[in-house]
């Protein structure tokens, strides 16, 4: 007869035996741990709520002859300074954000004429706003540079800024210049405008920046504009800009010859909704989504 099986049945049951038995001590060990903890965490709440109990009996402890006692005699707080709000005209921030530019896709396409010709004319007074003051434009002594820069991009009819170099050469290097900007003075091009596919108006109005609204509808209704979102905001210190009504009754009191009102809807967008960053990726690789 072969013992064999026999010493393998045990060594089995050993084996099983002692995996059962560790189980339980680490399986024992880990709830015992963290009971421990939840007693400990537990005991300092209440040593805390009864510490702070104890100093509010203490401030509140009468005394015979009525005066305060030591306890009592707590330096007073630091007075909290109320903090005045300050207004800050978020229009002639230079943020760069895509909302606030001036969208060129409609004149690369000239879908539109009418809205087309507006948008040229807002283009070129932007472009004048924007670099008129540098050196490299002033230099060129050009009165229609700006003009000239803008009608050789719309002829690449291209939708990237580096595919819309000029093909006269000094064009070309003016071009490079306002493309790239400049720490020290003027902005890069990118900064005030973009391309961007879309069948939406150009220019999005509530977020709007104060130099895309001094070429579309003038330096004095823009700031009439301003002084009345300014105005808006102190009554409830909210961010206020003006809804698509007020804006036609400023536009109609106070008349901009270069621009027409019927166009106001053609040309800016009042829907507040700003692109976001993306919520979920999804990783080309293994598939698999990340959300945040």
């Amino acid at each position: 007869m072969s013992f064999l099986p026999f010493v393998l049945s045990l060594l089995m049951i050993l084996v099983l035996g002692s995996s059962f038995l560790f189980t339980s001590y680490r399986s024992t060990s880990l709830e015992k741990t963290v009971i421990l903890a939840q007693n400990r965490s537990h005991l300092a709440l209440i040593s805390k709520q009864a510490e702070a109990d104890f100093k509010k009996s203490e401030i509140k402890k009468p005394t015979a002859d009525g005066k305060p006692t030591q306890t009592q005699e707590i330096k007073p707080e630091k007075e909290k300074k109320d903090k005045i709000p300050v207004y800050k005209d978020k229009r002639s921030k230079r943020s760069g954000r895509e909302s606030s530019k001036f969208n060129l896709w409609p004149l690369l396409n000239d879908k539109n004429k009418t809205t087309s010709i507006s948008l040229y004319k807002s283009a070129i007074k932007l472009i004048q706003i924007l670099y008129q003051d540098a050196d490299f434009y002033k230099k060129a002594k050009d009165p229609e540079l700006a003009r000239k820069i803008l009608d050789e991009m719309i002829a690449k009819k291209k939708d990237d800024f580096t595919q819309l170099f000029p093909d006269n050469p000094l064009l070309s290097e003016i071009y490079y210049k306002m493309l790239k900007g400049s720490n020290t003075g003027y902005p890069p091009l990118r900064e005030y405008f973009k391309i961007e596919k879309t069948d939406k108006a150009p220019i999005q109005w509530a977020y709007a920046s104060t130099p895309v609204l001094q070429a579309i509808l003038g330096e004095e209704a823009t700031k009439r504009i301003l002084a009345a979102e300014k105005s808006a905001w102190e009554a409830n210190h909210r961010t206020k800009t003006l809804t698509k009504e007020t804006l036609r009754t400023l536009l109609q009191t106070h008349s901009n010859p270069d621009f027409d009102i019927g166009q106001l809807e053609t040309i800016f967008l009042f829907d507040r909704r700003e692109k976001g960053a993306p919520h979920t990726y999804v990783d080309n690789r293994n598939k698999v989504t990340a959300t945040r």
